[in-house]
């Protein structure tokens, strides 16, 4: 979500922070890129995080990471044995466990109150990539200007994670990729396929918090009428009724949206990917949060 590290790591009571977590369960489909980061330089993570947890004695330090990359856990084990406040939490598989909310309660236990941040609950989140790149800052005085970026896709000639500089063309990324294979429209997303957004322009720049960029078969699915199955309620990990979202979007009812919570939710995208109507409810509920918060 890009929210400023240096606002992460001065909370309002440093004294109430027990949790350093390092978010490395990269829960979305496709993307990789975190992944590569702790195979290939897991000695840049313990360093970020031994950093931070300078900041905190008090708190412990826990590299989460999804127990669908056994190779990563067992190397982050090794480098961290020594490291009598730092620890690797295997987590069960599950999406969207990488949102800090669900990675919260997963490991600690503790739910992040409604409009709250992590640091109400004595944590502080920090992502692989910027783990990384605190330790780059203080032993190289390393500024942050790349980062590792999984491009693919069924519809992209050569995927992999790549090294790119921040403000690279996207357009020119995935043509250094062999550009795109096969007949037919394309849709290319920036982010994962759950939580990522549809670029209907490529000429925009990678940015600090690019993870991904995929390239994929263009969705042509219609929207139907909403049928009141309840099945975005039961998988909405925030507990919410998306079924409400659609309906108050469409009426203008903003008002509505608020008092169902709609600012609590994650965008994770799990309603629509359930949804019988192929509504678009994430659509919906963006529109709903913009209105939200302009309201006095």
């Amino acid at each position: 979500a890009g929210f400023p590290t240096h606002v992460k790591l001065v909370p309002k009571n440093p004294e109430a922070i027990d949790y350093i977590l390092v978010n490395g369960a990269e829960c979305e489909p496709y993307l990789t890129s975190d992944y590569r980061r702790m195979l290939e330089e897991p000695e840049k993570l313990v360093a970020g995080l031994q950093v931070i947890l300078k900041i905190f004695p008090k708190a412990k330090g826990c590299i989460c990471i999804e127990d669908n990359k056994p190779d990563a856990i067992a190397l982050m084990q090794e480098k961290t044995a020594g490291c009598s406040n730092m620890e690797v939490v295997a987590a069960k598989t599950k999406y969207p466990q990488g949102a800090e909310k669900m990675l919260i309660k997963r490991v600690t236990g503790r739910q992040v109150p409604r409009g709250g941040l992590p640091a109400d609950v004595g944590c502080v989140v920090s992502n692989i990539s910027t783990t990384k790149a605190i330790a780059d800052a203080i032993q190289k005085g390393m500024p942050l200007i790349e980062r590792v970026v999984t491009v693919t896709g069924e519809r992209l000639k050569n995927p992999g994670n790549y090294i790119v500089k921040i403000g690279t063309n996207t357009k020119d990324l995935i043509d250094y990729c062999g550009g795109v294979t096969g007949d037919g429209e394309v849709t290319v997303k920036a982010g994962g396929p759950m939580m990522g957004f549809v670029l209907s322009d490529t000429n925009v720049p990678i940015m600090k918090g690019s993870n991904g960029i995929i390239v994929v078969d263009t969705d042509h699915t219609k929207e139907q009428p909403c049928i009141k199955c309840g099945r975005c309620m039961d998988v909405c990990p925030m507990e919410l009724s998306p079924l409400y979202f659609a309906k108050f979007a469409d009426e203008k009812n903003w008002q509505g949206m608020k008092e169902k919570n709609v600012m609590d939710c994650i965008e994770c995208r799990c309603c629509e990917y359930i949804c019988s109507s192929k509504i678009p409810l994430v659509d919906k509920i963006k529109a709903g949060k913009n209105e939200v918060r302009g309201m006095k």
